[in-house]
Order: structure tokens, then sequence, then C-alpha cells
């Protein structure tokens, strides 16, 4: 995998940041890009589809690129904030959409490969969180499509499909529910860690191993598909 190029969006998160260093890991050369720089990280607001563009094009030539940039908000569809709801889609779907026709146009003319990071609530729609279940179901959708129209310049494009992962988000996210429901937030995370079959939450290094093999010759027979990485979660 020796001179390999790869670009992980969002990697300042639990994922994003597990994909950067599987992909050293394996020898290729990793550029990060967040919504903040830090350390070697590029500063880069997926919402801004011309610094996208400007960002991919500054980048040059990759073999492969991960996009991890997620934002979430736990509300009732009684209670919706559309201001939320906007942002959630903004950065979930809209920046994924930046991000694959800008990389689209950039990445190494013999081909390559493309990873968004969608939910098992893309699949399988969760309570009080309609706006972050809508944002990854459609990214799911654009995939599939994205995927057929790049089949012919040899750029395979996959999701995957993480049910509760141990990341800075999934933490806010229970601490969230215990304010709001009065509950303890221990709790909360336990409740996380029973869902499903396997009963456990996944590390953000687990789904990374299968964002980073995707991009890789492993997968080259692969395009258009969606692989839950949930221990389980969807079975329960």
């Amino acid at each position: 995998m020796a001179g390999k190029r790869a670009v992980v969006i969002g990697a300042r998160g639990g994922i994003g940041a597990a994909c950067l260093l599987a992909f050293t890991a394996l020898g290729w050369k990793a550029t990060g890009a967040d919504i903040v720089a830090e350390g070697d990280l590029h500063a880069l607001d997926v919402t801004d589809a011309a610094a996208v563009e400007s960002f991919a094009a500054d980048l040059g030539p990759v073999d492969a690129m991960v996009y991890a940039a997620g934002i979430v908000a736990t509300m009732p569809i009684r209670e919706t904030d559309f201001t939320t709801w906007r942002r959630i889609m903004a950065v979930n779907l809209d920046g994924a959409a930046h991000a694959a026709s800008a990389f689209a146009k950039t990445m190494n003319p013999e081909g390559g490969a493309m990873v968004f990071v969608s939910s098992a609530a893309g699949l399988r729609g969760e309570s009080n969180a309609s706006a972050y279940s809508a944002s990854k179901a459609g990214l799911i959708g654009m995939v599939e499509s994205i995927a057929a129209e790049l089949v012919s310049a040899n750029i395979r494009v996959n999701a995957v499909a993480p049910g509760n992962v141990d990341t800075p988000m999934l933490r806010a996210v229970a601490r969230g529910i215990a304010e709001a429901e009065g509950r303890d937030a221990a709790e909360v995370w336990e409740g996380f860690a029973t869902t499903g079959a396997a009963n456990r939450i996944l590390s953000p290094e687990e789904v990374a191993q299968v964002c980073v093999a995707l991009c890789t010759g492993a997968f080259s027979g692969v395009t258009g598909a969606t692989i839950p990485v949930d221990a389980g979660y969807l079975l329960g």
C-alpha cells in the first residue's frame, strides 16, 4: 500500500481519528480535516461547498476518501427545532454530497474508493432522532446513486452503518438524555451497552478497520453497499 493517499473528513471525532490511525498503520499517507484545526488537521467547514471543493483541489489526487463528519440531536418530533434539523442535514448529508462531488473530480485517475459513515439509525429509525435518522438514511441513498454513477471511473462508493460506538458524540447523547429525563448518565450509557444481540458498545477502531478495508483491494468488487458494523444492534 506504499504511496497510497487517503483523506479523512471529520477526523477529530472518534471514528474519524481511528480511521487516520488505521490508514497510517497500512503505510498510507493520511490527511485529516475537521471544522476545527487541531494538531496536523486541516480546518474545513463541510457545509461550505466552495471550501470543500478548494480543499480537495489543493490536496490533489487521493486514492481514498472517508467521510466521518456528523452531528446528532435528540428531540421529539412535536418539539423539533428546525434550525437544529437543518444543521444536522447540512453536516450529515449536504456535507457528504459536497465531499463526494469535490473528490470525484480529484481522485486518482486510475480509480479509488469513497466510504461514508452512516448509522444503524439510517437503516432503522430511532425514537426522538428523526433528523439524525433521516440524514443517515439519505446518506445511504446517496451512496447507492453515486456508486452507480462512478463505477465507470473505477471509483467505488460504500457506506458503513455503525451501531452504538464509544465516541465523544455518543457520550454527549447519553448526558443529554439523562438530563432531559432526570436519569443518571451512567444508567443511560448502560442502556446503550445492552441494546441489540451482542450487548456491548463498539470501539471506534472496530468501525475504522471496516472503513479502511473498504478502501483496499480486498473489497475491489464491492460498491454501492452499506455494511452494518453494529455488534448485533440491529438484531435486538
